[in-house]
């Protein structure tokens, strides 16, 4: 009976510890985006739509591992440097990041 409960209380605490990890993981989200969308506001061409800052943003966020994600949120705080725009370059060139914006071009170039 002890076992089972000690069982249990492992389990509860695994699953707050995921959900916790998941709102520290969302949150190091939402300031690597705002990064990303600082860096490509001011490298993008004039060319590309302001409407696109965002699309694009959400692929290179999606492309980014763990440990990139958490150094562009810590970029948030303390301020883009050369080391933020070669990693948000080095997102960019990710197979996956391409993909991804060729595809949001084109669905908010035809709306």
């Amino acid at each position: 009976m002890r076992l089972r409960a000690a069982y249990l209380v492992g389990i509860l605490a695994l699953a707050g510890c995921d959900t916790a990890q998941e709102a520290v993981d969302d949150a190091a989200r939402v300031t690597a985006k705002a990064t990303v969308e600082k860096v490509l506001t001011a490298h993008l061409p004039n060319t590309v739509p302001a409407k696109l800052v965002t699309p694009y943003s959400d692929c290179l966020i999606d492309a980014a591992n763990s440990s990139e994600l958490f150094s562009l949120s810590r970029d948030a705080v303390a301020g883009v440097d050369a080391d933020t725009i070669a990693l948000v370059t080095d997102l960019l060139q990710r197979p996956a990041a391409t993909k991804c914006i060729a595809e949001a071009t084109v669905a908010q170039l035809s709306l």
